[in-house]
């Protein structure tokens, strides 16, 4: 009996005491991830079918001439820097004639985004037009697109130690620093965050009336238009075209990672970095894999249920490509309770849109929605 008690008590004396508010005597080591090699280029980018003919659409992509607008007679842009999560975004803003940045009444404003690995490039034209008709108008970059910063990771120094002390000092500047930035990211989460952003950029310059911001996105920023628009009330009149909205209405389902998307995951998890992949319609550029999960997950479809009295307007190419229009721009329109309109405009594929008759057509009649519902 007395063995066993002394057995015991050693035991306990032995046994060690933890303290984990105390700072680490050896810290985690940081493995960093090696830039990643880029898998081969495609000869050329995205080809899609004419749901018509079966064979590849003629309009395959955007180009220059595209892009390419003449600017109205008395609008002026401006250039400007938004910050969305500590990232420095690009924004061109578009002024209409007579803008008066002292008006007590303020000018209505929207916020325009561009779909899929897109830039403020090919949506320029649209925020001109926009600002021809007196409206304030901010084409956008995301995070990591065209001219904005991408995804700061910092390499070294790294460090994981200073317990709880360290949680008294709320910011550190670190000079001489390694910083890998990332351009690969596309995330539609984080894209519809920095339309937020933009909005509160936009309410605060002089002249905008802050109680009148809409909303504008093209294929993929359609969706991104009507998830923004679902969450943020300041958001009071919302017109997409072509838009790239998914999703059911009553939620998601859990996503379930399997074979390689679970692998990638993983690699991300330890090494910070996954795998990488080709992508694009207009022109090839390299995303992250990770991509093709975040977009399962993002359902857009959900949140034309919180639209609500909102007036909303979708325009969509009869015969698009890419997006099934009653599975999209339908399906989310039969959700508004309030103003709504829906234009087809006809015998165009997905990027006929943005040239000649049709932009003419959407772009007029976005500007007219605008103006009607945000005066």
């Amino acid at each position: 009996m007395y063995e066993t008690l002394a057995a015991s008590l050693a035991a306990a004396v032995m046994m060690q005491q933890v303290r984990p508010d105390l700072p680490l005597t050896a810290p985690p080591a940081v493995s960093v991830a090696a830039l990643p090699v880029a898998p081969m280029k495609p000869a050329s980018p995205v080809v899609a079918k004419d749901t018509r003919t079966g064979q590849p659409v003629t309009k395959r992509g955007l180009g220059p001439s595209d892009y390419t607008y003449t600017m109205p007679a008395g609008v002026t842009s401006r250039e400007v820097v938004y910050f969305s999560d500590g990232i420095a975004c690009y924004a061109k803003i578009f002024l209409p004639k007579g803008f008066d940045p002292a008006a007590k009444a303020g000018a209505p404003a929207v916020v325009l985004g561009q779909g899929w690995a897109g830039t403020h490039v090919s949506i320029e034209k649209y925020a001109a037009r926009f600002a021809e008709r007196g409206l304030v108008a901010m084409a956008i970059d995301y995070r990591g697109w065209g001219n904005s910063e991408g995804y700061p990771r910092l390499l070294a120094p790294v460090s994981l130690a200073g317990g709880m002390e360290r949680d008294e000092s709320r910011h550190k500047v670190v000079k001489n620093a390694t910083v890998w930035t990332k351009r690969t990211r596309l995330l539609p989460r984080d894209q519809q965050e920095d339309y937020r952003n933009a909005i509160s950029f936009i309410q605060g310059e002089p002249g905008v009336d802050p109680e009148r911001i809409g909303v504008w996105g093209s294929s993929f920023a359609g969706g991104n238009s009507l998830a923004v628009a679902g969450q943020d009330a300041r958001v009071k009149a919302i017109a997409i075209q072509i838009p790239g909205i998914g999703g059911a209405p009553d939620g998601t389902p859990p996503v379930t990672l399997t074979g390689p998307q679970r692998e990638d995951a993983v690699r991300r998890a330890r090494t910070g970095q996954g795998e990488e992949m080709w992508t694009g319609y207009s022109r090839s550029v390299l995303i992250d894999v990770e991509t093709l999960v975040a977009n399962r997950e993002n359902n857009t479809l959900q949140w034309a249920k919180n639209i609500g009295e909102r007036p909303i307007m979708v325009v969509v190419a009869e015969f698009d490509e890419l997006i099934n229009n009653d599975r999209a721009g339908k399906a989310a329109l039969a959700y508004a309770k309030g103003p709504k309109e829906y234009i087809v405009v006809p015998d165009i594929t997905h990027f006929e849109m943005y040239s000649g008759e049709p932009f003419e057509i959407s772009s007029e009649a976005a500007a007219r929605w605008f103006v009607k519902h945000l005066n």
